[in-house]
């Protein structure tokens, strides 16, 4: 079970959450409430260089506790509760807090250009600040977590149905680049606010169809890299896996799709060009540990692309669709006759060959 949607413009053009909600509600019965959420890119213009922090806090104290934590370690623009509407099917929710914030001790009279040029963890850094940050935070402050923590982007979850949560977050009157929409069918984890999709590390947002039976192996590896698997489910490694892989180690997202849904080793074996022949064996034998087995379709998000992929036995659906620079995805086609009823070619996207669509230009970097 479970359902997935997501699409992007790839010339920036602004896709309404609304149609994103409505999109995965036809797909009602893939899941059984106890789970849903959708992450969004392009949200957040007039603070694009700020990280979103979406927290969420059990209790008055644990929230007290949490913006002293932030601001002990990240200088503060901005602190406030998280915009929401009262939904008569979401009967409790934590409380939802948002900051947006930067590497650095919080202080009042601070501004952000007066931050230096090198003296505060730029580039590369920033990130590396904000991850060890967002774990840190996680293992310290009880009862709150950080569920979202990008550039001009957010992950907005909780338990219960994916319309449901859409219209308790507003995103309704969101519009976005990019979306990715998920409707949980729980079955060997928790249903938890922090256990619902799409699940987040810096600017990387995952949603998840389907069952990681290499969860063991794929979080024991990514701890002795300084991932804390700490969310209670699987899908959770899968973000923390492309961090580490491109972000981290700056290889491609061609062989970190190969890395984690590589081909079946009578495949490789085939394969008539020696050279290809060689690195495929290579990134499946040295990367072993980081192989995602069991049945999965999940879609993959970082602002600049969203990657489509199936394991190799093809035991979960996943459909793609085209309509000029809009590209969509979704785990059922009916889907589709609400994002893109006029569309001009659908597909199935076959096991194990990822579907990588990316953005004509740097959002981000935009003017």
């Amino acid at each position: 079970m479970c359902g997935i949607v997501g699409g992007i413009d790839t010339s920036g053009g602004m896709l309404s959450g609304s149609d994103f909600i409505q999109a995965i509600a036809v797909q009602h019965e893939r899941g059984n409430g106890l789970g849903g959420g959708f992450a969004a890119y392009g949200i957040y213009p007039q603070f694009k260089q700020y990280y979103a922090l979406h927290i969420a806090c059990d209790t008055e104290s644990a929230a007290q506790e949490a913006d002293e934590f932030i601001r002990a370690h990240l200088y503060v623009k901005i602190a406030e509760d998280m915009p929401t509407k009262d939904v008569s099917s979401i009967a409790w929710h934590p409380l939802l807090k948002r900051y947006f914030t930067y590497p650095g001790p919080s202080n009042e009279d601070l501004k952000l250009s007066n931050l230096g040029v090198r003296t505060v963890h730029e580039g590369d850094m920033q990130d590396r600040y904000m991850k060890k940050f967002v774990f840190n935070f996680n293992r310290s402050v009880r009862g709150a977590y950080v569920y979202s923590c990008g550039k001009n982007m957010g992950v907005f979850k909780g338990v219960g149905y994916p319309e449901d949560l859409g219209e308790f977050f507003l995103l309704d009157k969101m519009d976005a680049y990019l979306w990715i929409g998920h409707s949980r069918f729980p079955t060997n984890t928790q249903s938890w606010w922090g256990g619902a999709h799409p699940f987040s590390i810096l600017d990387w947002s995952v949603v998840h169809n389907g069952e990681i039976t290499s969860y063991g192996v794929n979080r024991n590896y990514l701890g002795m890299f300084g991932y804390d698997c700490s969310l209670k489910t699987d899908t959770e490694v899968i973000s923390y896996l492309f961090d580490l892989f491109i972000r981290e180690n700056d290889m491609s997202l061609e062989d970190t799709c190969t890395i984690l849904s590589p081909p079946l080793w009578e495949e490789i074996d085939k394969e008539e060009n020696p050279e290809q022949r060689e690195r495929l064996t290579y990134l499946r034998q040295y990367f072993s540990q980081a192989l995602l087995n069991g049945p999965f379709a999940i879609l993959v998000a970082n602002g600049k692309e969203i990657i489509a992929m199936n394991d190799n036995l093809k035991l979960r659906p996943l459909v793609c669709a085209v309509h000029g620079n809009r590209h969509y995805f979704s785990s059922e086609e009916c889907s589709f006759e609400v994002l893109c009823p006029d569309r001009e070619k659908t597909w199935m996207l076959p096991g194990g060959k990822p579907e990588i669509i990316r953005m004509g230009k740097d959002i981000n970097n935009a003017a």
